[in-house]
């Protein structure tokens, strides 16, 4: 752990899901979606409630209410923890391309884009970035009840059983600097750096259309069930070991 304040603190807030009264208040009113740090609730009965009393959803980062976005910019920063990488990337795309007109493409991947974070956001997950035709996500541990691996999967799971296009999905748990960083406001957010988010990245780009690869660092901390699942060591770039890893296809999940 560090010497440092403010990351003690960022340590603190990302691993923690109860500091705090509202969080241990808010918690227990209906109904999702909330806001990700408060869990202050959005829809009635008592999202209105809260509006009024200067909650509501932030206009910048609709994820987070306007008191924590406000907070969180004011206060950027992170820390080390332990945290789950969604990497999930379209197939074949540039063949995709040839075959569409621009619009049409450019309908498609917005409407990936729109499944993928309605599969993330289900999930407690944050989107992290768009990456052309993919899509990198966090499940942080004070966001997720601690259970960050878990809703991973599933939000993996579900990617694939919703998905338009032939989609590939990797999904790694490890040690990564995770925080609400950003040069300004308008482009602040919560994201990861570090080996962790390399490795979801590899895993994402081994993924065949229609398949889901985890690491068995996120099997083990999701608690899978083997049934439907195989297990694989996975040759990754960068690494000179083989990465041991679950796969699972859309049919089987």
């Amino acid at each position: 752990m560090t010497d440092d304040p403010a990351e003690r603190q960022w340590h603190e807030i990302l691993t923690n899901p109860v500091m705090g009264f509202e969080p241990r208040l808010f918690r227990h009113l209906p109904s999702d979606p909330r806001c990700l740090l408060c869990r202050s609730p959005y829809r009635a009965p008592f999202g209105p409630i809260l509006r009024i009393l200067g909650y509501g959803q932030s206009a910048r980062y609709p994820q987070l209410c306007r008191p924590c976005f406000r907070h969180m910019d004011k206060n950027r920063g992170g820390s080390e923890i332990t945290v789950t990488v969604l990497f999930a990337d379209v197939r074949g795309s540039t063949g995709i391309a040839e075959r569409t007109s621009a619009g049409e493409f450019s309908r498609l991947l917005e409407r990936f884009y729109a499944s993928v974070t309605e599969a993330v956001r289900s999930e407690r997950g944050v989107i992290d970035k768009f990456l052309g035709d993919g899509v990198m996500a966090l499940f942080i541990p004070s966001f997720t009840d601690l259970a960050d691996a878990a809703h991973g999967v599933r939000s993996a799971q579900r990617i694939l059983a919703e998905a338009e296009l032939p989609i590939g999905v990797g999904v790694n748990t490890g040690p990564a600097y995770t925080g609400f960083l950003g040069g300004s406001a308008d482009v602040a957010s919560f994201t990861a750096v570090g080996d962790a988010v390399n490795v979801a990245h590899r895993l994402g780009e081994a993924a065949a259309a229609g398949e889901v690869i985890v690491s068995a660092e996120t099997a083990g901390a999701a608690e899978l069930d083997a049934a439907g699942w195989s297990m694989r060591d996975l040759t990754v770039k960068g690494r000179e070991q083989p990465v041991p890893v679950w796969s699972q296809s859309a049919s089987a999940a």
